[in-house]
């Protein structure tokens, strides 16, 4: 009967705008949860009776009839497609410096029971075996750890830094995480020895260094000025022991600046020899530069001007051991550690994933999306490098993205529209009564 077709019309816009209202719900409900992306209803009709497809134009030679128009009755909506709305959401700081948020597409990458998901959100804890986790499901963070020898000692490149094993991998930095000490091998000094000083007059200056164990031992130097000009005397102790160096005078430049030598050398051996024990390196050999001025900037180094003396240590790049203190990450996505001897050591970093077609990803709850049909494969790599355009902020987090204004008016237009379709099977019925009672 035509009249119940208006009825199971009405029944699909009462049932798609149902929906439509739960999603609006879910999105209201969200609104304070941590990375969330809103959702967006699309309807589309649902399918169409054609009682007749329509006529071509017949008119040959002037004569004929014209086309027209297909007859056809819509039967009703259905939802086409929920759409995830995947814009910024607003980034708020927390303080903590293990929350991240991203700046940019992309994901952060989880792994839980060996399956990978993706998310948003990241307000990441470290567990008692020092894998950086989700704090509500346990979901492992996944990067790239540090590459460790067979000691389990952190391998260093050429510059000094950590090096990574670019594998992605559960990121792991463990409780007990220490730096080894490491040996003085560089020392620097600048300053004025007192070109007015007389004969004999001497100038001190000393700093802590450190053995192969990360023992402190006090190197002290003493300059004194000889009776020939722009020339001084160098002696070394260690610990109050005489120390045997490279060179035993240094001599000035008539303008002020060191002529001979810019570096003094201080063996391991000569260091043992000194102390009575085998603590420094001598078999690698670690031996220690003294470097009196760098020889590209002779200013920067010992001078020799009228004035005080103020000549002193600048830098040693030796220190002792140190125990893991605090964690932090920079816009990279690197994981940096702060350490007792005053070290700041990488540990790792952190690593995003890109998609072709995000919004196909699956919603799997607890923030957390997974790969879909049409999304296509993750795309790997790290903030600031693979992808250019992303940064990873510390000590915040993204917001959820719904937008109350316009959640509400949605709310009010699809109560206008469920109203609007209760009325037509209200209408409907009342004209199938109407039907009824033509046989009386």
């Amino acid at each position: 009967m035509g009249i119940s077709r208006s009825l199971s019309i009405g029944t699909s816009s009462l049932r798609s705008h149902q929906r439509r209202f739960d999603v609006i719900a879910n999105n209201i409900a969200n609104i304070n949860t941590t990375g969330y992306k809103a959702s967006r209803v699309n309807f589309v009709d649902q399918f169409n009776q054609i009682v007749t497809r329509g006529r071509a134009s017949n008119v040959v030679g002037g004569r004929g009839s014209g086309g027209n128009n297909p007859l056809q009755y819509g039967l009703g909506v259905r939802i086409g497609s929920i759409s995830p709305d995947l814009s910024q959401g607003v980034i708020e700081s927390t303080g903590r410096p293990l929350d991240m948020a991203i700046q940019g597409d992309g994901f952060f990458i989880y792994q839980f029971n060996g399956r990978q998901y993706f998310s948003r959100s990241a307000p990441i804890i470290r567990d008692s075996e020092g894998y950086l986790i989700d704090p509500t499901t346990g979901a492992i963070l996944q990067g790239y750890n540090v590459i460790r020898d067979a000691n389990g000692f952190i391998v260093y490149d050429t510059s000094g830094v950590s090096s990574l094993n670019k594998t992605l991998n559960n990121l792991q930095i463990p409780i007990t995480t220490t730096t080894p000490p490491k040996q003085t091998e560089n020392i620097r000094l600048s300053g004025n020895l007192n070109a007015e000083s007389a004969e004999n007059e001497t100038a001190l200056t000393s700093l802590t260094i450190y053995d192969n164990n990360g023992t402190a031992h006090t190197l002290s130097f003493t300059f004194t000025k000889t009776a020939n000009p722009n020339e001084w005397s160098v002696s070394a102790q260690i610990d109050g022991n005489a120390l045997t160096i490279g060179a035993t005078t240094i001599t000035f430049n008539s303008d002020g600046t060191i002529n001979t030598p810019t570096t003094l050398s201080i063996t391991a051996n000569d260091l043992n020899t000194a102390l009575g024990q085998n603590v420094f390196d001598a078999t690698t050999p670690k031996d220690i530069n003294v470097e009196l001025a760098p020889a590209n900037n002779l200013l920067q180094g010992i001078t020799q001007f009228a004035g005080a003396n103020t000549v002193s240590f600048q830098y040693q790049d030796g220190y002792t051991y140190g125990e893991l203190l605090d964690l932090s990450v920079d816009d990279a996505g690197k994981i940096w550690g702060s350490f007792s001897n005053g070290r700041t050591e990488l540990m790792g970093q952190v690593a995003l994933a890109r998609f072709a077609n995000p919004s196909a990803l699956v919603r799997e709850g607890n923030n957390m999306f997974s790969v879909g049909p049409d999304s296509g494969l993750p795309l790997i790599g790290t903030a600031g490098e693979t992808f250019a355009s992303n940064r990873i902020y510390s000590g915040a987090l993204e917001q959820s993205n719904v937008d109350l204004t316009e959640e509400f008016t949605n709310m009010i237009t699809t109560q206008r529209a469920f109203e609007a379709a209760a009325r037509t099977i209200t209408i409907s019925d009342t004209m199938l009564a109407e039907t009824n009672n033509l046989k009386r």
